[in-house]
């Protein structure tokens, strides 16, 4: 799915410029790339926000950035953005310009479907990776990876080995990696303990200040 966003250039980098910004509804941001270099600009804080609610973080993005009367198109991608830590609105975003005719890597999320016996009889369902990386043209980028548990009774485990997408999708993780597993109850908190470090360590990511 692609989104249209505009981007106007900005000068004034300075922390007094990006609190007014922000007070008006736009957001810095940061476009990088091959063909771009590396351009500062300034977006629609919520336009930007519908286009990750609506088309997910690896949305393909019409860039429209505005600079002294002229205008340049690009295709970007969302590589990271920035949230303010207590509201959670946008305060920071990086585009990555691209080639529709290279291949790109991508992070996509993990959906789960159905319920698992195993669950359903007093085991525990635990995903361990919440996000697979994969590597394809922009425009073959899923919404997002789904996992059918309805077959899976305690003691049963979905590797990277095990998911089925089309051809022109490489997947890049080890293909031994679990991605969900039914344990018994007595066995399973080692491993949600570990599956929830690792989704606080995402989410801590998400909150670094990005490079400009």
């Amino acid at each position: 799915m692609e989104a249209e966003l505009d981007g106007r250039v900005r000068m004034d980098r300075s922390s007094a410029s990006k609190h007014k910004l922000r007070e008006n509804g736009m957001i810095p941001a940061v476009v990088y790339g091959k063909n771009a270099g590396s351009i500062s600009i300034a977006v629609d804080a919520r336009m930007l926000k519908k286009i990750l609610e609506e088309a997910g973080s690896n949305a393909l993005i019409n860039m429209k950035i505005k600079e002294n009367g002229k205008t340049k198109k690009y295709k970007v991608l969302v590589k990271a953005v920035q949230y303010e830590p207590v509201r959670r609105d946008l305060i920071h975003a990086d585009f990555h310009q691209i080639s529709l005719k290279d291949k790109v890597h991508a992070t996509v999320p993990v959906h789960l479907a159905g319920t698992a016996p195993g669950a359903a009889a007093g085991g525990i369902l635990t995903t361990l990776m919440r996000r697979i990386e994969v590597e394809c043209l922009a425009t073959q980028i899923p919404e997002f990876i789904e996992i059918d548990v309805s077959s899976l009774d305690i003691g049963d485990v979905v590797t990277v080995s095990d998911l089925v997408l089309p051809p022109e999708i490489k997947i890049l993780e080890d293909q031994h990696a679990p991605i969900v597993s039914v344990t018994a109850a007595d066995r399973a908190e080692p491993e949600a303990a570990d599956a929830a470090k690792e989704e606080k360590a995402e989410a801590a990511a998400d909150t670094g200040e990005p490079a400009e």
